[in-house]
């Protein structure tokens, strides 16, 4: 990048920059993303991002789901997801002590619990929910958690299903193996007795053609004929659904509490990915990361060389030609695959990255910019005069030359800053950026691993794609409105 034409002061090329059309475009799209970064920490605080690399956070959100707002364009309704969660935990008050019907405060079933002897102490709970389906999709999948505390004869469950023509199902019964707060968990699209359940329940009750690819969270939601079994004919049966849990507890000591969750195929304003993971989180954040990363790799990287190639040129002699030989070199270095390698052999976060690549940026472009520009200003008469009238060259340099800098120094930061985002971008994208961090280019490696470009979810790499555009465009565009500026020959008329 080379300047030409008058020198500028800084308050004078801001004032040009932005009375131009790139640049007043830059600048607004630049304020956006400020905006962003200033209320990403109350929409999502930093919390929620450490728990981006957990499982536990997200185990309610559906997998692969498209954003919410896909409706709008849509003649067809997509289910959302259903939560059914108690308002209490087996730890902190027992079942036994709750009798009688009762809503339960916060939560979503309806419980009734009756103590009674049955050969011994035992406890019975019924836990209902009733939902409404109007969806014209089925859910994507169905899963309940239990959590239970006992006695030395455990507990047994049972799982029933009523459709809205009346029609029931018993999906399963089992005892549970596990003891709060440890969780029995139930993948109930998986298993292999809830399937053989509706298998027969469907061709017993409504002679249905069987299937070898029976899903249960279709098979429960289709209208009753001979195609329910068949993911591919099914069609869905709205209305009002029951899920009723029984439990039977033995023992003295009983509790229990469950979840289940019906999964729906839509979630948020930028859906989800393969670990469940509300994407508008990693979007959020992603713009403080790359804004903070390629902003102060640029910041530094260009004062460091600006400041160092006026040194040198001002100077001159040996230190010219050694910072020179040192930018060449430095210039024809890859430093990509340079990061790959250290990120491969040290596994350093964010800002060891930062530092390696100052390392590598003290002289570079800006140095030989930096270098011509000195060379034109050295030769201008009050600098001159200030030589001859006795004035130190480190004053001369600091008071006269480094300030006329300025302006060109904006230009090469903003136009820097795209490059540092892409840099970011592609450590992330290949999984050697911080893991701790989500990221633009975390997500779409992501992405890639989870094959979303040949699995049609566009959400996972339309949005972080998009982000990386708009801020590299953002500042392109504010690059070339200093450039503009202060090249005469690319002025707008």
């Amino acid at each position: 990048m080379a300047f030409s034409g008058p020198m500028l002061g800084v308050r004078a090329v801001l004032i040009e920059a932005v009375r131009t059309k790139s640049g007043l475009v830059g600048f607004a799209m630049l304020a956006l993303l400020l905006g962003m970064v200033i209320a990403v920490p109350i929409i999502a605080p930093f919390n929620v991002v450490r728990a981006w690399g957990s499982i536990d956070p997200w185990l309610d959100n559906p997998r692969f789901a498209a954003p919410d707002w896909v409706d709008t364009f849509s003649a067809q309704k997509q289910p959302r997801t259903v939560v059914m969660t108690n308002c209490f935990t087996p730890d902190t008050v027992p079942l036994s002590d709750k009798t009688g019907p009762e809503r339960c405060p916060g939560g979503s079933w309806t419980r009734v619990a009756v103590k009674v002897q049955l050969f011994g102490n035992a406890t019975f709970l019924t836990m209902r929910h009733k939902f409404t389906f109007t969806a014209d999709a089925f859910p994507s999948e169905m899963h309940m958690d239990t959590w239970a505390r006992f006695g030395s004869n455990g507990t047994q469950i049972s799982l029933n299903w009523t459709r809205p023509d009346g029609s029931y199902v018993i999906l399963f019964t089992s005892a549970l193996s596990r003891r709060a707060p440890t969780a029995d968990s139930f993948p109930l699209s998986q298993m292999v007795k809830v399937r053989e359940a509706i298998r027969s329940w469907a061709m017993s009750t409504y002679n249905a053609t069987d299937s070898a690819n029976i899903k249960p969270e279709v098979t429960l939601f289709a209208k009753a004929d001979q195609g329910m079994l068949n993911p591919n004919t099914a069609v869905p049966l709205k209305g009002e659904y029951l899920l009723t849990l029984e439990v039977v507890g033995f023992g003295g000591d009983v509790g229990f509490d469950a979840k289940a969750v019906v999964f729906g195929t839509v979630f948020g304003v930028a859906g989800t990915d393969s670990e469940r993971r509300d994407l508008l989180i990693g979007l959020l954040w992603g713009a403080p990361v790359a804004l903070a990363f390629a902003s102060i790799a640029s910041t530094v990287i260009v004062l460091l060389e600006i400041i160092l190639g006026a040194i040198a040129t001002w100077y001159g002699g040996w230190v010219d030609e050694v910072t020179q030989r040192a930018a060449d070199l430095l210039l024809i270095l890859p430093i990509l695959p340079i990061l790959i390698l250290i990120a491969i052999v040290y596994s350093p976060g964010i800002w060891a990255i930062l530092f390696v690549l100052v390392i590598f940026g003290i002289v570079g472009s800006s140095t030989k910019i930096a270098r011509s520009i000195v060379l034109q200003v050295k030769e201008e008469p009050y600098i001159e005069a200030a030589i001859s009238y006795g004035a130190k060259r480190g004053r001369i340099l600091f008071k006269h030359i480094l300030p006329r800098l300025l302006p060109y120094t904006f230009a090469l930061i903003a136009l820097s800053v795209p490059s540092f985002i892409f840099l970011e971008a592609s450590l992330s994208f290949l999984g050697l950026g911080d893991p701790t961090l989500p990221t633009w280019g975390s997500i779409l490696g992501d992405a890639y691993t989870g094959s979303a470009p040949f699995r049609g979810f566009w959400w996972w790499i339309a949005f972080p794609a998009g982000g990386i555009i708009f801020a590299t465009v953002a500042f392109a565009l504010l690059g070339y409105s200093f450039d503009k500026v202060l090249n005469p020959r690319l002025r707008e008329e």
